[in-house]
């Protein structure tokens, strides 16, 4: 459980923000004892304490099998999502792109890439994952921006990554300089911190900051960083009822029992459900 590696030996202290280097920073909410979610002036938000070297390097050895491939039922939903996602993305690409997937984890989702005839390619982190999409794919095992790769991708994908990265921009710059020119960055299953669900359940939020999930954007934030690059928006969706997870009829209720509570003056019971907004998936092409 992610809550395992929030021990203080894991931990080190964050003063400004991991996205700008700024200082001026409001609290959220707590996201744990002695620990706080920040808002930054810049639009972006973190978690006030996150994992170290060691912590990173205890939580990612083995993620692959302790958490990405653990439960079978949570598997088949994301493969559900990856035909949702790669159906979106393709409308953007030419036939046999040269693809980019950082933090491919078993390289899953490059399948819907290769399967119809783009090339594809990996970097990833975990040691465990890296050696499982190195079977299908030449994968780089590493921290992305420290990797000599050569430049030239007309696609880099971040799925369900940027939350963990502690210098964003420096995240932000390597992709930019890897694409080719009219090259794509496609961010996805990126939670969204101005969604109406973070709003009203703030730490119950399903994608709250903590120490491991530790920075936040907007669509307007990322916009933003990526604008500095030289790269447009060019496509912006929130999948929510195409996806394997709505229910919106107990969704609705689950949030409207949230709304309540905050009426009231009290804290929301129960984390967020699945719903509108709470995910954004974000195109921007490079000028």
């Amino acid at each position: 459980m992610e809550g395992d590696f929030f021990a203080q030996c894991y931990l080190e202290k964050v003063n400004i923000c991991p996205v700008c280097g700024g200082q001026q920073s409001q609290p959220v909410y707590a996201a744990g004892e002695g620990i706080m979610a920040q808002k930054c002036a810049c639009g972006s938000y973190y978690c006030d304490h996150r994992l170290n070297q060691a912590g990173l390097s205890a939580y990612w050895q083995d993620y692959q099998n302790r958490e990405h491939s653990a439960v079978e039922e949570e598997c088949a939903q994301r493969q559900r999502m990856y035909v949702v996602d790669y159906e979106y993305i393709a409308q953007f690409l030419q036939p046999k792109a040269k693809v980019l997937h950082v933090g491919c984890a078993d390289g899953l989702f490059l399948d819907m890439f290769a399967a119809a005839r783009h090339e594809c390619h990996g970097v990833e982190f975990g040691h465990e994952a890296a050696l499982r999409a190195a079977q299908k794919y030449p994968v780089q095992e590493g921290y992305f921006p420290a990797l000599n790769i050569e430049p030239g991708f007309d696609l880099i994908i971040f799925r369900g990554v940027l939350q963990y990265v502690h210098a964003p921009r420096d995240f932000f710059t390597k992709a930019a300089s890897l694409l080719a020119s009219g090259g794509l960055i496609y961010v996805t299953a990126q939670p969204n911190m101005e969604s109406f669900c973070h709003q009203v359940f703030g730490k119950r939020f399903r994608f709250s900051l903590t120490p491991c999930d530790c920075v936040g954007y907007t669509p307007k934030s990322l916009a933003g960083e990526f604008a500095a690059l030289g790269c447009a928006t060019v496509g912006q969706t929130f999948f929510y009822e195409e996806t394997p997870y709505a229910n919106p009829a107990r969704d609705i209720q689950a949030v409207s029992r949230a709304v309540e509570a905050r009426n009231n003056g009290q804290e929301p019971g129960e984390s967020s459900p699945p719903f509108w907004g709470n995910m954004m998936t974000l195109v921007f092409r490079k000028n």
